[in-house]
């Protein structure tokens, strides 16, 4: 398990009617008509969870290991580097204001970066900046930190 793969539970609960959930996540819940396509879902609600959960500036839960039944599902680069990035912030207690002059740039440039609304490199440039050198690994269609 990565650091940013979460165990979700992907129960048929009628004929044609799958439900996922997530126990770490439980903001984070879809469905679909196939296994495979509610495994494909479970995908973009456990990004939109976690997203929601950043922006209201909540504790986002490390993923406990999976049970007998559940999936793997991993968080998309995107928001695996953002999460990244606001716990490396918070366990080094270095401020918005503090990285942007690591950077080099303005304050604005980190709000957009932990808003979500500037590109993975962004995030990895300003991971960088806390000494932090995150590894991707490509599993399956989709990447993990």
């Amino acid at each position: 398990m990565t650091a940013f793969t979460y165990p979700a539970r992907i129960v048929e609960e009628a004929p044609g009617e799958f439900l996922v959930s997530f126990r770490d996540i439980p903001e984070a819940i879809t469905g679909g008509a196939t296994f495979e396509e509610s495994y494909q879902l479970a995908a973009d609600a456990l990004d939109v969870a976690v997203e929601g959960l950043l922006l209201e500036t909540r504790d986002v839960p490390a993923p406990s290991s999976a049970e007998d039944g559940e999936v793997l599902v991993p968080l998309s680069p995107a928001v695996a580097a953002r999460l990244m990035l606001v716990m490396a912030m918070d366990r080094q207690h270095v401020s918005g204001r503090a990285l942007a002059e690591r950077l080099g740039k303005d304050e604005k440039n980190v709000r957009r970066i932990l808003q979500g609304k500037a590109t993975v490199d962004a995030a990895l440039e300003a991971l960088r900046a806390l000494g932090i050198r995150p590894a991707l690994s490509i599993d399956g269609d989709r990447a993990a930190a």
